[in-house]
């Protein structure tokens, strides 16, 4: 409280002023190291990587080779999840940032609830399939079953046009076709 006694309560203005001073400059030093945060993550096999600013905004995607040929449900899904694991780290790293620069003053908690709110941990996920398929030895071999003669159906044209007929013996046409070139 101000006091009747006016340069007293100048003292106390120009001191209040100046805290006041102090206070905005380390909130535009925080918000200069907070513009300047980035971070990355990376799946576990290192195919995939992604980048997020200090809003928590995707800034750079990597994939390497490997990538090729994988399911793309499961290439979005490993996106997303480095992008979560990217943006909780922010998180941390802002809730960090704000405590040793400002401490825990109302404006700074605000700031990390905002972040704490936007970016949550991210859900655990269930362990990638695997990239390649799993070789089965087959069974043992196991012959089909002779086919079936075929019934004939009524109603059509050529009842037997599955089945294929073969002499037993080879007729005089056939021996006599064995013995030319189709060029003749």
């Amino acid at each position: 409280m101000l006091g009747n006694d006016p340069n007293q309560a100048a003292d106390e203005l120009a001191r209040w002023a100046e805290n006041l001073e102090r206070t905005a400059q380390k909130y535009q030093d925080l918000h200069g190291r907070m513009e300047a945060l980035s971070v990355t993550e990376s799946s576990a096999d290192n195919r995939i990587s992604v980048t997020v600013d200090a809003n928590g905004v995707t800034t750079g995607i990597t994939l390497a080779g490997s990538t090729r040929g994988m399911d793309p449900a499961a290439v979005a899904a490993e996106l997303m999840a480095c992008t979560r694991r990217a943006q909780a780290r922010l998180r941390n790293q802002v809730t960090d940032l704000v405590h040793d620069m400002v401490g825990d003053d109302g404006a700074g908690q605000a700031i990390v609830g905002q972040y704490a709110a936007r970016f949550p941990d991210p859900e655990p996920v269930a362990p990638p399939a695997p990239a390649q398929p799993v070789y089965t030895p087959p069974a043992a071999y196991t012959p089909p079953p002779p086919a079936q003669p075929s019934q004939p159906s009524h109603g059509t044209r050529k009842p037997d046009r599955d089945q294929t007929f073969t002499p037993d013996e080879p007729d005089e046409d056939d021996l006599y076709y064995r013995r030319k070139s189709w060029l003749e």
